[in-house]
């Protein structure tokens, strides 16, 4: 019984096939996954628009989109460092966003992102 006979075999085959597809599928999964969803228009979460009695933000809109948690970032530390309480503030931001379930936790349920915020904050 040589070595021949082991790599030949249906069975070794099969024990280097199935292992190359448990390590394959996850990649292949997630490949097909991102490009069928780049495509929906339902990629982009529902956010509740602001009220319209405000115009504008502290700042632009795609700006807050993707650096608010820095801006509130900023606040806190002003606030808590320093006692400084400026224009920017959670209640400020409550005025206008006036539903967390339907703005803040919308986007953040589809990032799966967990603010900790409202460990202390509340926003009813």
């Amino acid at each position: 019984m040589g070595n021949s006979k082991i790599l030949n075999s249906k069975a070794s085959i099969i024990a280097v096939v199935i292992p190359l597809l448990i390590i394959a599928f996850p990649f292949v999964y997630s490949f097909f996954a991102y490009a069928f969803v780049q495509d929906s228009q339902d990629s982009q979460p529902f956010l509740e628009r602001p009220n319209a009695k405000f115009k504008n933000c502290v700042k632009e809109t795609e700006y807050m989109r993707h650096h608010h948690w820095e801006v509130l970032r900023a606040v806190r530390e002003e606030f808590v460092r320093y006692g400084k309480r400026g224009d920017i503030s959670l209640h400020k931001c409550k005025d206008c966003h006036t539903s967390r379930e339907r703005f803040c936790k919308q986007c953040h349920s589809a990032v799966s992102m967990t603010p900790d915020c409202y460990g202390c904050h509340y926003y009813p």
